[in-house]
């Protein structure tokens, strides 16, 4: 009987390093498919699309950038949600930034092309607020940083024309007064996107799309005319 108990007790310690390498083999599985998957990100199709129209209308085209600290900064609750260091076909100019951008909150990943756009606040009421448009009810929760998240505004603090339309902001009582007429009447013909204004920056986008080349210059001024109208709150 001995015997027999050393005997087992001389396999326990060949089954340890056996489980070890099983589960090392399982996460560097499972990591080389998340590389793959980013990797696919950036396409070479969507990359020479991009890089044509990056030639034609003066931005600078990366298939990878990195997010500028500033951007990574400003707080923006959609950021909160994915990776937000290097990301997929990166253009920018001193006008705008956009990129791919892949979130993981909800019931699936989406990716979608983000614009940030300048947009400074011109008045000390507007100067610490963080705004928020989102058509993804679950945005705010959704943050990977708890303290980023936004509340969700009540009927009694918006304007009477924007209550059909999920607004969070921080601080509560900044937001109306930054909302003018040229504001509610771009967010109202808008309400499919997502749009944060933060840290002097205007982020915006359509939830699950890529936006293609010939697009660019079209969407760049859409959302720089919600800009122009921030900036005159």
């Amino acid at each position: 009987m001995a015997t027999r108990t050393v005997l087992l007790a001389s396999k326990i310690p060949h089954t340890v390093p056996m489980m070890t390498f099983i589960a090392a083999a399982v996460l560097l599985a499972l990591f080389m498919g998340v590389l793959l998957w980013l990797f696919s990100l950036a396409s070479p199709g969507r990359r020479g699309a991009l890089t044509q129209a990056a030639d034609q209308l003066n931005f600078s085209y990366e298939p990878w950038g990195a997010l500028s600290r500033d951007i990574r900064r400003a707080g923006f609750c959609l950021l909160q949600t994915g990776e937000a260091r290097y990301v997929p076909h990166y253009l920018h100019n001193e006008h705008a930034v956009l990129f791919d951008f892949t979130t993981f909150g909800g019931r699936q990943p989406l990716t979608q092309t983000l614009i940030i756009v300048p947009c400074p606040a011109t008045s000390a009421q507007t100067q610490d607020l963080h705004l928020m448009m989102s058509s993804q009810s679950n945005i705010s929760s959704d943050c990977f940083n708890e303290q980023r998240a936004l509340p969700r505004l009540d009927s009694k603090d918006v304007p009477a024309r924007l209550r059909s339309l999920a607004l969070y902001a921080r601080p509560i009582h900044k937001a109306a007064p930054a909302l003018n007429d040229e504001a509610q009447s771009w967010l109202l013909s808008h309400s499919h996107l997502h749009i944060e204004w933060s840290a002097g920056m205007l982020l915006a986008c359509q939830p699950g799309y890529l936006i293609e080349g010939e697009e660019i210059a079209q969407v760049v001024a859409d959302v720089q005319q919600l800009a122009d109208a921030l900036r005159t709150a």
